[in-house]
């Protein structure tokens, strides 16, 4: 096969029969955990874009090309701020570092191009026409004349250019209804035609085409040269293989094509561009040539193959011998085939299907090819590799080529082709950010940007800050949860946790170089923690002040707002010492002994038989408390070691003393939190609320946590709730306000039904089911800013982050005498 680019002009592609071909980019689309009906949607729109072409050639490719993860890690530096930025760049260049010396420096990454062939117009003839025609003739057999002579420069009419682009147009128009695609440009085509030819390790967002022209009135002019020039290298064909040696490596190719399809290719689950991504671990390159036949030809096709049929079966019964069974079946076919194209009036599709396997020897070769057979064995469709064919089966993978081989053609309707998946993928996560580790399925990494929500990204379903991490115990949310929060402080966030279970009391030690930034508040029951989460303490604002005892107090007594004789008598107490000098919890107690009256003794009496628990002290003082809880620093962590927090099980009928006053300090403690929102909107603020659950079964806990939701999204900061089932997520109003969502390993059915209903997938899919229930520790089902539900690990790297987030309790080890 000659090689068929003729001239290229921005995603125009001229070949030397006189075609023209658009090329683009379609941009992948998530694929994973879509319901069937949403498969059947994008399958309907890939269809009518197949649909819609009644004539001409489509040429559609898939890919792998090379990313760079230097170049990511580099643009995720760019996003860091705040103080402890010179930490965060030293530990992003770490991380490149070892992401480089596991996966090498690119990451395969899949892309799909689609070319259309660009029909010229129905153009009434005119003599003006007509002599426009034969002048453009004359000139073009010039030209090539010249050609052949000198070899050098290749010439195109501006008038054919322009007459092509206005084309180029209508189309990108038309598809751009259903499909989000983009332009290819010379760089695109540059890249492609040198990883056909055995170029690798180039990143293709740093790949450049050197494609210089000289546009006169007429005419534009380019070198020849420069059109072969990513074709450099040395091919040498063997009867099964190619082998393509360039400077810096060599590399062997091996093609296939479709031999048959035996048997139905049902969807959804025979997306083979999907499934392939997944399937291999080394990359692989498919190109479908498309010629499309119109309705009235491929009639008359399946008419004359009818007659052919019905010839073999009537030979057959003159000679008194049985129709072969292929010849009743393919009879069957074929009146399906013609009812159908009567009905539907579509076109059919002479299909030219290649796959490009490469490797760097021979025996890796050999295996590859195994793989890629068994696969599409798999799906019914059995693959050949044609002896003495690889070059020209190689010049199909070309821009603007034509068929090679007329052999191994495949007639198949729009159904077929959009049932194979172009162009799905699984995309997860951001371009660039924290990187938090990789897709299981497609081994890319993914990265985050816990701020991104509130700024409206296009594309995005979602505007909360809000995540939620949620899973039976030990599957790694806690791990996965220090680490987001760890990375967000490092990029420039400012972080409060609040630790019940005082997991994280020796954060200084064992993350050294952001010690300086961390701020632990141990709230043990100490003398010199008296009264530090007194709401007249811990909060500024007297009214706030206020409105925090009365929940803290009502709480604690049972007191409900409806109760007409007791409520405002402990009401009045409480205004009487918000307009005092001396302002505290003790003073409620003395205000209520001076009405002496016999329901506000009772009040004063029930109030007091908390204060003399081990810990209660922390939330009672006379106001006299001078230090305070400050949260300058940018990691902030405030542990109530001596907590006791109710099972999730027991009502709060049930509550004994001791876990009505723990769940009376998360409530403190979290009205502190929604304070520490209320502060500078321009940094990024996140509250994480670790065993969240304990107070978002109480009514004060439910109300606080929506009120930090939404303070929240205004605010610029995140509230990160950490907790075991869904359900602990109270209703749908506070599950909407959810953007990231984690969910870890489950053996519940009802609750990973549960949880598959709320990240918003097929929750009776059996598979999906299986999905949450097998995966291991440190593996989640992730739903990121844009709805794209996939399954990752997450990957710390370094070995100090990982003993610092470990919450997991040490191993006893005997000590040998």
């Amino acid at each position: 096969m000659a090689y068929p680019i003729k001239y290229i002009e921005n995603n125009l592609v001229f070949n030397h029969d006189g075609e023209c071909f658009a090329y683009y980019e379609l941009l992948p689309y998530n694929y994973s955990f879509l319901s069937p009906e949403q498969k059947y949607q994008v399958h309907d729109s890939f269809r009518q874009l197949i649909a819609q072409n009644r004539d001409g050639k489509i040429h559609a490719l898939q890919i792998s090309t090379e990313s760079s993860i230097r170049a990511a890690q580099e643009r995720s530096k760019q996003e860091v701020t705040g103080k402890l930025k010179d930490v965060a760049c030293a530990k992003i260049d770490a991380q490149t570092e070892a992401l480089i010396s596991m996966i090498g420096e690119n990451q395969v990454d899949y892309r799909f191009f689609i070319g259309f062939k660009l029909l010229v117009n129905e153009q009434e003839v005119t003599m003006k026409q007509f002599r426009r025609e034969a002048k453009t003739a004359v000139s073009d057999f010039l030209h090539e004349v010249n050609h052949k002579l000198m070899g050098d420069f290749v010439s195109m009419s501006n008038e054919e250019i322009w007459r092509f682009q206005k084309m180029e147009k209508l189309l990108e128009n038309k598809i751009s209804r259903r499909f989000k695609v983009r332009r290819l440009d010379k760089d695109d085509f540059g890249y492609l035609i040198e990883h056909l030819y055995g170029q690798t390790g180039t990143a293709y967002e740093d790949y450049e085409y050197y494609l210089p022209k000289k546009r006169f009135q007429e005419e534009t002019l380019v070198k020849y040269y420069d059109l072969i020039k990513p074709t450099r290298c040395l091919i040498e064909e063997n009867q099964r293989y190619l082998k393509i040696e360039q400077e810096d490596g060599t590399v062997y190719a091996a093609y296939f094509t479709i031999n048959s399809i035996v048997g139905e290719l049902d969807f959804p689950s025979s997306e083979i561009f999907y499934y392939q991504q997944q399937q291999f671990t080394f990359p692989i390159d498919t190109s479908m040539n498309v010629e499309i036949v119109t309705n009235r030809k491929a009639l008359s096709t399946v008419r004359n193959k009818k007659k052919e049929l019905k010839d073999l079966d009537s030979h057959a019964w003159q000679n008194d011998s049985e129709t072969s069974t292929n010849v009743v079946d393919a009879l069957d076919s074929v009146n399906e085939l013609e009812s159908t194209l009567d009905q539907s009036k579509e076109s059919m599709y002479k299909l030219s299907y290649v796959v490009r396997v490469t490797a760097p020897d021979l025996e890796e070769l050999k295996r590859r090819c195994n793989e890629v057979k068994d696969f599409y064995d798999d799906l019914n469709v059995k693959l050949v590799r044609p002896f003495g064919d690889m070059l020209g089966l190689h010049g199909e993978f070309l821009p603007a080529s034509k068929r090679y081989l007329n052999d191994y053609i495949q007639y198949v309707t729009s159904d077929f082709l959009a049932g194979l998946g172009f162009g799905a993928t699984q995309m997860l996560g951001e371009t660039e950010g924290i990187y938090i580790g990789y897709s299981l399925d497609t081994g890319r990494n993914v990265y985050l940007k816990p701020a991104l929500a509130s700024q409206g990204v296009k594309g995005s379903v979602t505007n909360a800050l809000a995540a939620a991490f949620v899973g039976s115990l030990g599957g790694g949310k806690s791990f996965s949860n220090n680490m987001i929060v760890y990375y967000s402080v490092l990029f420039g966030a400012q972080a409060l946790i609040v630790d019940p279970k005082a997991e994280r009391g020796r954060w200084k030690e064992t993350l050294p170089e952001i010690a300086h930034e961390i701020n632990i508040v141990n709230l043990t029951s100490e003398e010199q923690n008296r009264g530090l989460l007194d709401p007249y303490v811990i909060m500024e604002n007297p009214k706030d002040s206020e409105s925090l005892a009365i929940d803290i107090l009502t709480f604690l007594t049972g007191i409900s707002s409806r109760d007409g004789e007791k409520f405002p008598v402990l009401r009045k107490a409480i205004r009487a010492v918000t307009n005092s000098e001396e302002r505290g919890l003790f003073k409620v107690i003395e205000e209520l002994r001076a009405e002496g009256t016999t329901i506000s003794t009772s009040i004063a009496d029930h109030i007091e038989s908390f204060t003399d628990y081990d810990f209660a002290h922390l939330l009672f003082s006379d106001g006299d408390v001078t230090q305070s809880i400050s949260l300058e620093k940018q990691l902030n962590i405030i542990q109530v070691a001596d907590l006791v927090l109710p099972d999730k099980e027991t009502s709060f009928e049930e509550y004994t003393t001791m876990e009505l006053l723990s769940v009376a300090m998360l409530i403190v403690i979290s009205t502190f939190a929604l304070d520490f929102i209320h502060t500078d909107r321009s940094v990024f603020k996140i509250v994480d609320l670790d065993e969240a659950w304990s107070f978002l079964q109480v009514a004060q806990g439910k109300t606080l946590s929506m009120k930090l939701v939404r303070a929240g999204r205004a605010m610029n900061a995140g509230v990160y709730f950490v907790t075991q089932n869904t359900d602990d997520l109270l209703d749908e109003k506070l599950k909407n306000n959810l953007g990231l969502k984690f969910a870890f390993r489950s053996t519940d059915i009802n609750e990973i039904k549960k949880t598959l209903a709320f990240f918003g997938v097929d929750s009776e899919d059996e598979n999906n089911q299986k999905r949450l229930r097998d995966l291991e520790n440190g593996q989640c089902l992730i739903s990121d800013l844009y709805g794209r539900v996939g399954v990752i690990q997450f990957h710390p790297i370094f070995e100090d982050l990982f003993h610092a987030f470990d919450t997991r309790p040490p191993v006893r080890k005997e000590v040998e005498e």
